[in-house]
């Protein structure tokens, strides 16, 4: 009866397609139900085929609900590993998260809309229509995490442009004061006031690159400087634009320690320490110009700054 129930074993396995050696298999004795009585639990489940322990441990065993939101996060996640091996499980874009380690390579544990959960910082893919999947107050712009550009009119008396809108979000994000774009009676010339209502001798009107896209768009940003790292964003903001890393910058106005106010400009040569500025107020702000010809652009002038720190 044994000799009759290996040959059945050995049957049932060339049935299956697999592989037996035939030197250890002739008096292996099995139960009732066909397994092997001296078989481990580990063992037969990495011999099963189609199996529910099988798929538990394809899916790293994790089809449970998750008690916090109630979601299977089998639908939530991804796996990272190479073709070929099991790979790292890792929570995509929407899951619940505690930590960012817990979320996949270049996610953060952040919050939306949503709650705390993996999401996308600027330049990061997304699917959401309303940003879900961004963190912050990101929006989700043709596939990407960033900002909205806004400013699309051209209007008077003065519009505030795509490119300087993205930085008072981003400085909005951060929690420093948005000083004004378009500026007040005060200022008769310079980038603060829109093409339109300046001379052609306006210093901010001279040469190719502050030919303007719109005439009633103002050029040139204030930055509170009561944000922790506000002082150290100013220390790399100057290096950045000497070295090109942002371009389309045509001046900068404010102060390191917060008593001497310095100027930079390319007439200047954008040097770390800048030149003396005689003007008043950019002791408590940091005045940035863009040229008129790049009112449509991202110049990433805080792109990744937080309140206390940068990139």
């Amino acid at each position: 009866m044994r000799r009759l129930l290996g040959v059945m074993v050995l049957v049932s396995a060339c049935n299956d397609g697999r592989d037996v050696d035939l030197t250890n298999a002739t008096t292996t004795p099995v139960t009732a139900s066909g397994t092997s009585a001296t078989s481990s639990a580990s063992g037969s489940s990495s011999e099963g085929s189609g199996s529910s322990s099988s798929s538990d441990a394809d899916s790293g065993g994790m089809a449970t609900a998750n008690p916090t939101t109630g979601v299977d996060v089998t639908t939530m996640m991804a796996d990272t590993g190479s073709s070929g091996d099991s790979g790292t499980m890792c929570l995509a874009q929407t899951a619940a998260c505690t930590d960012v380690a817990q979320c996949c390579p270049g996610l953060e544990c952040s919050t939306t809309t949503l709650g705390q959960v993996c999401c996308g910082g600027e330049g990061v893919s997304c699917v959401t229509p309303n940003g879900e999947d961004c963190c912050g107050d990101l929006l989700c712009i043709g596939g990407v995490c960033g900002y909205e550009g806004g400013g699309d009119e051209c209007a008077s008396p003065c519009t505030q442009p795509p490119a300087l809108v993205i930085e008072k979000q981003r400085l909005a994000g951060i929690g420093g004061t948005f000083l004004g774009i378009c500026g007040d009676a005060n200022h008769t010339y310079g980038y603060h006031v829109p093409a339109a209502n300046l001379p052609a001798d306006d210093y901010s009107m001279q040469g190719a690159a502050n030919v303007p896209v719109c005439q009633w768009h103002a050029a040139a940003i204030d930055i509170g400087m009561d944000w922790p790292a506000s002082r150290d964003w100013l220390k790399w903001l100057i290096p950045k634009i000497a070295d090109d890393d942002i371009t389309g910058i045509a001046e900068v106005i404010g102060s390191y320690d917060g008593i001497n106010v310095r100027y930079w400009s390319d007439s200047s040569g954008w040097s770390v320490d800048g030149v003396p500025y005689d003007g008043v107020g950019h002791d408590t702000h940091t005045h940035v110009a863009i040229y008129r010809s790049t009112a449509l652009e991202d110049h990433g002038i805080l792109a990744g700054w937080t309140a206390n720190g940068g990139p």
